[in-house]
């Protein structure tokens, strides 16, 4: 289901910073409190819940399901324990929780049942997020990311591909709190990301002489 793509993913020189220009920024509290909104909502054995995907340190997603009210009662499983079959238990229900075929089923005990593709969850990460496009060429969604079992802050950004493929990447704060990733080059200028305080930074360059090494992204079937 999912295929690894090479991207140019790049580092800045440290000779170049100075060429860098902050195009845009987006406060991270306010990417963070977007994030509900990108969820899927659900109703089921009477209750509301957030259904989505988070993403962990070696960009594997995992499904979360949670309240919509907001507060505890959460929970989060790798895609393997979905194809195996896991139990949500929480909000004075059980659900059982399968995925078949990239189709995820969320099931009460008397038979209620709801279905929908991860796919579809992606549809509203990119549908529902902020978006920035860089250089007129191309449009990437800004999602922030906690990482499901370390809490690690980050950013994924998701790009849909001429050919029907979600690209994603994930990139940490900690990673661009100094210089930036380079997500994409284009028209002569590279366009990437930093952490600056408590905002994530737009930020280009225009290309150098010499090329950058090249590093690889995400892709899912849309």
């Amino acid at each position: 289901m999912k295929n690894l793509i090479l991207l140019m993913l790049f580092a800045a020189p440290a000779a170049a910073r100075a060429e860098v220009s902050v195009i845009g920024r987006e406060s991270l509290p306010v990417l963070l409190a977007a994030r509900d909104k990108a969820c899927r909502p659900l109703t089921i054995g009477g209750q509301d819940f957030l259904a989505t995907v988070v993403f962990d340190g070696n960009w594997s997603t995992w499904f979360m399901l949670k309240p919509a009210r907001g507060g505890s009662g959460g929970g989060i499983w790798t895609e393997e324990e979905l194809v195996a079959g896991s139990v949500y238990s929480g909000q004075g229900l059980e659900l059982r929780l399968k995925e078949t075929g990239g189709v995820i089923s969320v099931e009460t005990a008397d038979g209620e049942r709801i279905e929908f593709s991860l796919t579809s969850l992606f549809d509203r990460l990119y549908d529902y997020s902020p978006q920035i496009n860089f250089g007129g060429v191309m449009t990437y969604a800004v999602v922030r990311n906690l990482g499901p079992l370390t809490g690690d802050a980050g950013t994924v950004t998701i790009r849909l591909g001429s050919d029907g493929l979600y690209y994603y990447s994930l990139t940490s704060d900690k990673l661009i709190s100094a210089s930036p990733r380079w997500l994409l080059v284009a028209n002569g200028m590279f366009y990437g990301l930093r952490v600056e305080d408590t905002s994530l930074l737009f930020v280009s360059k225009p290309v150098a002489e010499a090329g950058p090494a090249p590093s690889a992204e995400r892709a899912l079937p849309r």
